[in-house]
């Protein structure tokens, strides 16, 4: 049987509806396009039972506040809930630059995570007991961001054990321009789509980093027909699209007025793809990471 492509993958999660149970599956579906081995019956076993820890000690009665702190301390704080192993900060990978520790499943083995694991997991077990949670983004970082009805939305840090952050603090952590915040590049409340389109991105590097840059490109289009204001996937398609024009071009032919007629078309098209890719991105305040 053939895989399913993973812009299919995709395509399906971003169509089906999402009750509070399906955030497990969403993720560990997509984490399964970057390693296929992974069992979404063992992942949602643990979450499972840290979802049942946390319903048990915050009752049918308790504040928001109270379960927020609830998923803290079924995350953070060793207990029996999460078998005195509680999730802690991996400040040997904190980017997650070894894909494999964006994916939940090494996350819940390891009980190290990063700027993607920590939020995702806090989101999944507290939307299981009530809480109104997504993900909203800044420069290379994910958080969580709560909303309800009547009160102004607030962030989570998920890194820093699920503590409240206002967004100023994240503006002199990860400095970003106010066309980056005016523009909605950074700090926006997501929806469920386009939290869904973050999640997505780990399956976008991923598909770069093996080389399958026409996958990629696909995928890129999927999220940003979900989240059209993802500066970062923007700048992902463009880097996919170099890499194409690597392989179809600067590998074969030393200059560009070499390249074959029948092909020129195909080049430029690239070319202005690969430059409308970047200039959209910075057009909503995104730069380049300082050194």
């Amino acid at each position: 049987m053939v895989p399913a492509r993973p812009e299919s993958i995709l395509r399906e999660i971003l169509s089906a509806p999402k009750t509070a149970n399906d955030w497990t599956r969403v993720k560990v579906e997509l984490d399964r396009i970057v390693d296929p081995t992974i069992h979404l019956a063992s992942v949602e076993k643990e979450i499972d039972q840290l979802a049942i820890a946390a319903r048990q000690m915050s009752g049918d009665k308790a504040s928001e506040g109270a379960k927020i702190d609830v998923v803290r301390k079924v995350l953070y704080e060793a207990g029996p809930w999460n078998h005195n192993r509680p999730f802690t900060y991996d400040h040997a990978d904190p980017l997650g630059l070894d894909l494999r520790n964006k994916l939940l499943s090494t996350y819940l083995t390891t009980r190290r995570g990063n700027c993607v694991t920590m939020p995702i997991l806090f989101m999944i077990v507290g939307r299981r007991i009530g809480l109104n949670l997504t993900l909203t983004t800044a420069p290379l970082h994910v958080l969580v961001r709560y909303t309800r009805p009547g009160i102004h939305p607030f962030n989570i840090e998920a890194t820093s054990g699920g503590s409240f952050a206002r967004d100023e603090w994240y503006r002199q952590q990860f400095p970003m321009s106010d066309q980056a915040i005016q523009s909605g590049l950074y700090l926006r409340t997501h929806t469920e789509r386009e939290t869904v389109s973050v999640m997505a991105t780990t399956v976008l590097e991923h598909l770069i980093e093996v080389g399958k840059n026409e996958e990629a490109l696909a995928v890129a289009d999927l999220i940003l027909r979900a989240n059209p204001l993802d500066g970062y996937t923007m700048v992902k398609k463009g880097s996919a699209i170099a890499q194409v024009i690597k392989a179809e071009f600067a590998d074969k032919y030393p200059t560009p007025d070499q390249i074959p007629p029948n092909l020129r078309s195909r080049y430029v098209s690239l070319i202005a793809a690969n430059k409308s890719a970047f200039a959209e991105a910075e057009a909503l305040g995104w730069e380049p990471p300082k050194p």
